[in-house]
């Protein structure tokens, strides 16, 4: 059983009987299909002797549960947390659950699988296969059936045995304190805040362009992003990336200019050219050392890809030892970027506390390795 909260005063009868709890598993369901941000339309929750739906659409003030939430006291529990966090920090004003304590980070951590799927941790650890059956669900919809939300409600009914179950793994084999430093980082309200002027860097396809025209497609990046950002809708729905491309690769200087690029309505041009024409005269008046340019990683010699493929073995047997993929770790990438910045420590969290003693000795020379029984052995 469970309670439905659909008004204020049930809301806050939920938070009383919550109140004492040390910990609660957390989760939403939202749409945003035809919005920027997305909208929040269920609110699952639960305690050790309490489940709860709580439906946003029906309680016309949500600040009382933000505020509950945003309480140190207590720990918030989440499966894959980003998508709900950035929810709640979009209707908090930046104010963010904390702290944190997501069981997809902590599954990989004790080796259980990478980005692990909700319903396949449980199946893992609880043995219990869940009904997917509901997964299309119009969950802005009402009234929702009483098998929606039971499909619903199961995301945070069995979050508490998973919850415990990770946790005593994690004291026994001393991993707890791995992760910290993620779960501050899924709370720090710089992971979710939109920087208009940084949104180029992910447009489809922006490696095909030139210098002088990436500083014309961060001006129209920019400019869309503010405009869905204030229109509260998908930022495809005013350009696509093609178009965005297009119109920074393409030497354009009036709105006929324009007409030629595949995709673009009459009406868009006579909309919106003007300000699309704003944007590349500011980029165009830049001078060369204000435009900006994609990361381009050199190709290691040979020699520094010798010690890459040795840092990379040690690696995977690190990996092995502790029951962890040697992905979760590093990527062969990471320690490729690592050489190329002369750095010998890897990463300040878990992933460096694994491998940066060992891999400062191999760079230093102060250790020697070889083989034994198909075993690389580190003396």
């Amino acid at each position: 059983m469970f309670d439905y909260i659909d008004n204020a005063a049930k809301l806050a009868d939920l938070l009383v009987r919550l109140d004492k709890a040390e910990w609660v598993t957390l989760d939403t369901e939202f749409i945003r299909e035809k919005t920027y941000y997305p909208r929040l339309c269920l609110i699952q929750i639960a305690s050790a002797d309490t489940l709860a739906c709580i439906d946003p659409l029906q309680i016309d003030d949500l600040q009382p549960f933000l505020d509950w939430l945003a309480q140190p006291q207590r720990l918030k529990v989440l499966h894959a947390a980003w998508q709900d966090l950035e929810i709640f920090h979009h209707l908090g004003g930046g104010k963010l659950p904390a702290p944190v304590f997501d069981t997809q980070i902590a599954a990989a951590v004790l080796g259980l699988g990478d980005q692990l799927g909700y319903a396949r941790l449980v199946e893992q650890l609880l043995g219990i296969t869940l009904d997917k059956s509901q997964s299309r669900t119009d969950w802005a919809r009402r009234p929702l059936s009483s098998k929606q939300l039971e499909y619903a409600i199961d995301d945070v009914r069995h979050l508490r045995d998973v919850y415990l179950a990770l946790r005593q793994q994690l004291e026994k084999l001393g991993r707890l304190r791995w992760l910290d430093k993620p779960f501050q980082k899924l709370v720090d309200s710089a992971t979710y805040a939109v920087d208009p002027r940084m949104v180029w860097e992910r447009v489809k396809n922006v490696q095909i362009l030139k210098p002088r025209q990436l500083a014309i497609l961060r001006e129209l990046a920019a400019w869309r992003e503010e405009r869905a950002l204030r229109k509260d809708i998908p930022r495809r729905w005013i350009l696509s990336d093609e178009i965005l491309i297009d119109l920074a690769r393409m030497k354009l200087d009036t709105p006929d200019s324009m007409q030629q690029i595949r995709g673009l309505t009459a009406e868009q041009v006579e909309r919106y050219a003007p300000e699309w024409l704003q944007c590349i005269a500011r980029a165009k008046a830049l001078p060369d050392s204000a435009w900006p340019n994609l990361p381009r990683r050199r190709k290691l010699d040979d020699n520094m890809s010798v010690v890459a493929d040795l840092l990379t073995a040690l690696l995977n047997q690190v990996a092995n030892e502790n029951g962890i993929s040697a992905q979760m770790i590093a990527t062969r990438q990471q320690i490729e970027k690592m050489l190329e910045e002369g750095r010998t420590a890897l990463s300040d969290d878990w992933r460096g506390a694994l491998v940066n003693d060992l891999f400062g000795q191999v760079l230093s020379g102060k250790t020697s390795i070889r083989i034994s029984k198909q075993k690389v052995v580190i003396e």
